[in-house]
């Protein structure tokens, strides 16, 4: 039986704070159910996030959860692999950023 990729990586800090501010779409899976997505507080450091201790595998449904505002960026096939969005507290909504360079991405 395939086991559908479906699940991301939360960092401790977005956990903690109970906010996701800064997303990413990389190369980086931990398993087969891991689709890519980093989904962080947004000050997370390289060496913080490089610490298996400081992420957790959660679902979609978690992730939204704790997020509603990511539902059309969690859509299968998209975004494609090498994407970032940040929150903009201004529209209320994720938008295109630039892929931070000390954040592991593969």
């Amino acid at each position: 039986m395939r086991t559908t990729r479906s699940e991301g990586v939360l960092s401790r800090r977005a956990y903690m704070s109970k906010a996701i501010r800064l997303v990413l779409r990389t190369e980086a899976v931990c398993d087969e159910r891991d689709t890519g997505w980093q989904l962080l507080y947004g000050t997370e450091t390289g060496l913080e996030l490089a610490n298996p201790e400081n992420s957790l595998l959660v679902s979609a449904s978690q992730a939204l959860e704790l997020e509603p505002r990511l539902k059309p960026l969690l859509e299968p096939d998209t975004p494609p692999e090498g994407a970032a969005y940040a929150f903009d507290a201004q529209t209320q909504v994720f938008l295109p950023t630039k892929m931070p360079k000390n954040i592991p991405t593969q």
